[in-house]
């Protein structure tokens, strides 16, 4: 089904999905769909910064294995050489991770995908009309739908840690793991040139790396980077590069779809496959106390018991029928030890007791990661993330000061891990918002003792620890995150589109959004939960696009909102009503319809919905 056509100075790559070729002379690749229209374009030749001296890379060779490329350029001594391989599918294309070899290897700093060599520095050279980032910008400002015409200049993050990054700030979708591409015909404004734009690309991950994930956006071109840093760790890591699955599909909707699909045709991911029980809490409406806590301009650690009874009180007085009662941020007495404060929860356990025996799940909000005090369990700071100095890195985030737990050590893995399980038997959550996955530091701040975890594998570790242990000891254990990446679907049961609160005025519009894209976790037996923005104005809207995705989600104050609104009859007739509608499967297509697939103002949005169930 792939069709190589090979010259000395030209290879060109043909299946029914679509057409690859390189040129020789240019170093040039170019991707076009299955209409032979161009997707993209690019310098093929990757670089590698390297320190303390930069390696140079020239003359290319190339061999043709079966449905293989290899791609080879060597450096002045002949003994060095960075070969990119390119496998050939019939309806996707697997870059391979590059192959480095060096008698005197350097450090490798960053890796640079698609560079155009210019003086001594680079531009990203990958040219196509649109880049698709989920998550570019937490704000509905700037679109994740990028016109690189619009010469945006700026590094986004597609993994874990963002909060503290070199570009927008960024939380929601993160880890992604991919990113998207579609043309259009030069003479875009010409009669008719909509009909000859091309099909997307995705290109999504296959596996994690031992480095930071990002994409630079600089003048009308991308780069997908990998920031390494051995220079600062000295460390060799056991792949370069990353290994892409670049999928195809009618637009940008259907190239993530397919990414998501070939994962798992290819096993790389298994399909999740939920008990009855746990299938109950991830399609049940929930309320969440953060709302009311934003309204009151609280403190995280002034959120006590008497509020907490207060908040259910009222939400039960609402007649708003939710059916999962979630307790934010900061029940915790210290981060990092998963235990009430007991002061400002005395009977915490007979809280929660309570209001389960009303008829609710109960949810708890947790920051895993963080660490106010490694002390109290034994640890001390060597056993937190360190900067390249030999220091641990503290971090400040509005009342509180911590650090971040190095899940790569083995005392810290023993410690979280019966700590996990002892949370889990104590309060008896049924789902667990996890939090602030985001933030933890590039590989530019601190790293973790164990390097083989470094970069992406970082977070993996770190649900493998504490999630791992918590399901050992409740496997109907719901796990909400705000990951759109479905390398880590092992690990998290149910999408959160995350805060709203960059978004004001907005609510409605960028909760449409979010939904589009988190709407094609429904392959994966992911659902979506809504969740809200801050003002009662919106709230139907978003609950309406989020009941064909999974179940509706309410963090409404009921003393007021924002404009000083208080819930109306209506509004809570019309929750519970759409409530009904919300489908009982956790693994589902969604489509969506009439959409614009270009424009700032309008891409990425879908004024309506069609759901798919077995089929």
């Amino acid at each position: 089904m792939v069709k190589i056509n090979a010259t000395p100075q030209q290879i060109e790559v043909i299946s029914p999905a679509y057409t690859w070729s390189w040129e020789a002379k240019t170093d040039r690749i170019w991707l076009h769909d299955k209409n032979r229209r161009l997707i993209s374009h690019a310098q093929h030749k990757p670089l590698l910064i390297t320190s303390p001296t930069q390696l140079e890379f020239t003359t290319a060779t190339h061999e043709i294995r079966d449905d293989q490329i290899r791609i080879t350029y060597h450096g002045q001594n002949p003994a060095s050489s960075l070969t990119v391989t390119w496998s050939f599918h019939r309806d996707f294309i697997s870059l391979e991770p590059l192959l480095y070899e060096s008698p005197n290897p350097s450090d490798v700093v960053e890796v640079i995908y698609f560079p155009e060599k210019v003086g001594d520095s680079y531009k990203p050279s990958m040219y196509s009309h649109y880049a698709v980032v989920p998550g570019l910008s937490m704000s509905t400002t700037i679109s994740p739908i990028v016109d690189l015409h619009s010469r945006l200049n700026t590094t986004a993050v597609l993994g874990s840690g963002a909060m503290r990054g070199p570009g927008l700030t960024q939380q929601w979708g993160l880890p992604a793991h991919y990113f998207c591409t579609f043309n259009t015909s030069d003479r875009w404004n010409a009669i008719g040139a909509k009909a000859l734009q091309s099909e997307a690309a995705c290109w999504g991950l296959a596996e994690l790396p031992q480095g930071d994930f990002r994409l630079e956006i600089r003048e009308i071109g991308i780069s997908p980077t990998l920031n390494l840093r051995a220079d600062l760790w000295k460390y060799k890591p056991d792949t370069i590069g990353f290994h892409f699955l670049i999928t195809f599909g009618e637009n940008y909707h259907e190239a993530i779809r397919s990414y998501y699909q070939i994962l798992q045709r290819e096993k790389f991911i298994a399909p999740k496959n939920h008990s009855p029980k746990k299938q109950e809490v991830l399609l049940a409406p929930q309320y969440n106390t953060w709302g009311v806590e934003s309204s009151l301009a609280l403190p995280p650690e002034q959120l006590t018991k008497d509020l907490v009874r207060d908040i259910f009180s009222k939400l039960q007085h609402s007649g708003m029928r939710a059916k999962t009662f979630v307790i934010d941020d900061k029940w915790e007495g210290v981060y990092g030890e998963l235990k009430h404060d007991p002061e400002r929860f005395p009977d915490f356990e007979n809280l929660l007791n309570d209001i389960r025996a009303q008829g609710y799940n109960i949810g708890l909000w947790a920051a895993f990661l963080r660490c106010q005090n490694p002390a109290t369990l034994g640890l001390d700071e060597s056993h937190l993330l360190q900067t390249h100095e030999g220091k641990p890195l503290w971090l400040d985030h509005q009342t509180s000061r911590y650090g971040i737990f190095d899940m790569t050590q083995p005392k810290v893995q023993d410690v979280l891990r019966e700590r996990a399980k002892d949370f889990i038997r104590r309060y008896k959550p049924d789902l667990i918002k996890f939090d602030f996955g985001y933030e933890l530091p590039s590989l530019d701040v601190a790293a973790p003792q164990d390097m083989t975890f470094a970069g992406e594998r970082l977070l993996q570790k770190g649900l493998e620890v504490i999630v791992g242990a918590m399901k050992e000891e409740n496997p109907d254990l719901v796990i909400m995150y705000y990951g759109l990446s479905p390398l880590l679907i092992d690990y998290y049961d149910l999408h959160s589109p995350d805060d709203l609160v960059y978004c004001v005025g907005d609510y409605d519009l960028e909760s449409n959004r979010r939904i589009f894209f988190s709407s094609l976790c429904g392959e994966l037996g992911m659902p979506t939960y809504s969740s809200s923005g801050y003002d009662w104005d919106s709230a139907i809207d978003i609950w309406f696009d989020s009941v064909a995705s999974g179940s509706l989600g309410s963090l409404h104050c009921f003393d007021g909102d924002e404009n000083g609104e208080t819930p109306s009859a209506w509004q809570i007739a019309k929750f519970n009503g759409i409530n009904s509608l919300v489908r009982k499967e956790a693994v589902f297509t969604v489509k969506s319809i009439h959409v614009k697939w270009q424009g700032g103002l309008r891409a990425g949005f879908s004024p309506s919905w069609e759901r798919i169930e077995n089929g």
